[in-house]
């Protein structure tokens, strides 16, 4: 059993498809596409793995995701996967993609009403350890959130220390959410 640290995208549930919009766009496409019905009813077709899904609460799938080779973690990460024949090299915009992630949603995130979470789970334990040291991985998940509207961005490390990334705030999830806005006006 290894770690599975992740990134949890906690954010307004009216902009989950907005959200699953922007992931698609730095998703590497070619491994399979997969249609999802997100809160409110619509239909995405997203270059994500798993089965189809009429679920507005809660699914899982997996893809892989592209981000910019910026940091000694993620070069060192790439140059294994050159070694190795999975990767040629960084593509035309310097990024290497990092894959299989865990990609699940929950509609109900337990925090406040109306927000929705989701997560983003490295598949092995030295992906887990990836995305805790680049700051490469780290921005593209904080660019993403603030694009979104993300009430907030968690690295998750199962517990041992999780920390709240984006907006800077303390590390307490729980008391941060109470904070939150009431959702009807923001989507």
């Amino acid at each position: 059993m290894g770690i599975d640290y992740g990134y949890d995208l906690y954010l307004p549930t009216c902009a989950v498809g907005r959200a699953l919009r922007a992931v698609a766009s730095i998703a590497r496409h070619g491994i399979g596409s997969v249609d999802v019905v997100v809160p409110g009813g619509q239909r995405l077709t997203l270059p994500f793995r798993g089965e189809p899904t009429d679920d507005v609460d809660h699914w899982s799938l997996d893809t892989c995701l592209f981000f910019p080779v910026g940091d000694e973690a993620i070069r060192a990460w790439a140059e294994v996967e050159q070694r190795a024949g999975r990767q040629k090299h960084p593509d035309a915009q310097g990024r290497i993609w990092v894959g299989s992630v865990y990609l699940s949603f929950w509609r109900h995130c337990g925090l406040r009403p109306d927000y929705s979470r989701l997560d983003f789970t490295a598949a092995t334990t030295s992906m887990s350890r990836l995305f805790e040291q680049s700051a490469s991985i780290r921005d593209t998940f904080t660019g993403l959130a603030e694009s979104v509207g993300a009430a907030c961005l968690m690295l998750d490390r199962e517990g041992d220390g999780d920390e709240i990334c984006w907006p800077a705030s303390g590390d307490n999830l729980a008391a941060f959410a109470g904070s939150w806005p009431e959702i009807g006006c923001l989507c």
